[in-house]
């Protein structure tokens, strides 16, 4: 987050005594405008505990508030003999808490610890790094980013995450977390003349991104059902509110940020550029938010010679006005850029390579069979679902619930008759194979047939912990008979109760059975 802005004005009549020695106050002015993000910021935090619901404990907030208040006041009263108010430290530390998880925590446990000491350390390497790792008299990186990115590498997906890039599905309460982020957003950068900043940055990910998503695109999210691709994880990105506080409260701390108009503008753009780069390959959210934040810490580390090869702040080569002057002067100004753009989009199309193979490959071939079926059970919601976004309209239950009973009849022809290709339309994957196994066994081959009197729309929690993606499930409850099948005759079998829980994939806009697993708590 921002580390200074303006400068703190010095109030010398204020002073406190410590052990006989007078330790002179300094207190931020009203017209700080490290004040007036750190209330926008504040709001924030008020609006993700209160109505966004956010996995963070109001003790692992202050936390990182404290650890950072402490270091900020122990190191400026041993360089400088005063007690200054810490107003960047704090900003840094709130920076670490709106975006550091610790997978567990839950929302509602206001006073939750769990993970304090990676909260503490992050916020300590953050408030440190703005200390030991400079250039002249300016930090080199942003010190919540740079911490917040170590802490992301080193400790891995399993002990710690950042905040979602989706804050939940619309609502009154997350239009007004946008506006505050938004206008105050807005109101800061142009008073610290860092708009340009903003918006290049914005600019360069939104088109870079979309020549990756126009390639092809597919990421995992802990909270989508199935893969997010293309437009979906283009639009995720740009307009979350994860990526509006990193470009309005991070990428322009005014202390890491270059100083010059062009200077600024060419940062951002390198910031977008880079950060598209970096996301391209990745394959899932975790390491997508990673790769966005460490664009910043990449860009900062080359903030100096960018500083010495664009003009200098304040000089008349700075002026927008020279700028365009040079560049209409210099007819080869259009063919570098050209070239330089072409290479961009290459290098962003071969990364997002990577991330192509996780779109599914497999495709129904022929029509689907064409089975008889009896009712069809309504289908319940479970309350597990209301916190993701499930890809598909619930208006539509009947049609998934349909195509699951279909999926078990298909099924059970196939397996009478050993047509392969009919198993194909009813199952993928671990289901799929499966069959194909039972097919290939000589003699009678058991041809279950399923009557469902309940079903309900359920996330399967067993594979949905940290960052993977949730599993849809239909759980069902009902009987089975067992029937025998020798050279495709049947003859009928004993019937028994069935409860089971089947997931789905959806295939050529019908839901195909992936796996099988027991009823949770059963």
């Amino acid at each position: 987050m921002t580390t200074a802005t303006l400068p703190v004005p010095v109030n010398g009549t204020r002073s406190l005594r410590i052990a006989g020695r007078p330790w002179p106050v300094l207190l931020p002015s009203l017209r700080d405008a490290r004040l007036h993000v750190a209330a926008t910021l504040l709001t924030v935090q008020v609006l993700g505990q209160t109505v966004v619901g956010w996995d963070l404990s109001i003790a692992q907030i202050l936390l990182c508030l404290a650890t950072c208040f402490v270091l900020e006041v122990m190191i400026v009263a041993r360089r400088r003999g005063v007690l200054a108010w810490p107003a960047s430290a704090l900003l840094t530390g709130n920076g670490v808490a709106l975006l550091l998880r610790v997978p567990g925590t839950e929302h509602g446990d206001w006073w939750s610890t769990r993970g304090w000491p990676i909260f503490v350390g992050t916020a300590a390497v953050a408030v440190l790094s703005k200390y030991l790792i400079r250039v002249g008299d300016r930090p080199l990186f942003n010190p919540s980013n740079l911490a917040l990115v170590l802490c992301f590498l080193v400790l891995g997906i399993g002990r710690v995450e950042p905040q979602d890039l989706w804050w939940g599905p619309w609502s009154p309460g997350l239009a007004v977390t946008y506006a505050v982020i938004i206008v105050g957003g807005v109101l800061i950068t142009r008073r610290l003349h860092l708009l340009g900043v903003v918006v290049s940055f914005w600019v360069a990910l939104a088109l870079a991104l979309g020549v990756v998503a126009l390639s092809g695109h597919a990421i995992t999210a802990r909270w989508h059902v199935g893969l997010l691709t293309d437009r979906a994880w283009w639009w995720i990105i740009v307009s979350s509110p994860e990526t509006l506080i990193f470009l309005f409260f991070m990428i322009t701390d005014p202390r890491t940020a270059p100083q010059g108009r062009v200077a600024r503008v060419a940062y951002g753009l390198g910031v977008g550029v880079l950060a598209a780069v970096f996301a391209a390959p990745q394959q899932t959210e975790f390491a997508t938010k990673v790769a966005i934040l460490s664009a910043l810490v990449a860009m900062c580390a080359f903030r100096p010679l960018l500083e010495r090869a664009l003009p200098a702040p304040g000089s008349d080569e700075d002026r927008w006005s020279e700028v365009r002057m040079a560049l209409r002067r210099n007819r080869r100004v259009p063919a570098i850029g050209a070239i330089t753009t072409g290479l961009v989009v290459v290098a962003l199309v071969i990364a997002g390579g990577s991330s192509r193979a996780l779109l599914p490959d497999h495709a129904l071939q022929g029509e689907r069979p064409q089975v008889a079926v009896g009712a069809v059970p309504d289908v319940a919601v479970n309350d597990s679902v209301a916190d993701v976004v499930l890809g598909f309209d619930l208006s539509d239950l009947d049609v998934l619930a349909r195509d699951l009973v279909e999926d078990l009849e298909i099924e059970a022809e196939a397996l009478r008759t050993g047509d392969a290709g009919a198993a194909a339309h009813a199952a993928v994957g671990v289901r799929l194979d499966d069959l194909l196994t039972r097919m290939e066994t000589s003699g009678t081959v058991t041809v279950p047939r399923y009557r469902f009197t309940s079903l309900s729309l359920i996330l399967h929690r067993e594979l949905a912990e940290g960052q993977a993606a949730p599993r849809l499930g239909i759980e069902a409850h009902g009987s089975v008979r067992l029937d025998r099948a020798v050279d495709g005759r049947t003859t009928p079998g004993d019937t028994e109760a069935h409860d089971g829980v089947y997931l789905l994939t959806e295939v050529d806009g019908h839901w195909l059975i992936d796996d099988e697993r027991a009823v949770p708590g059963s």
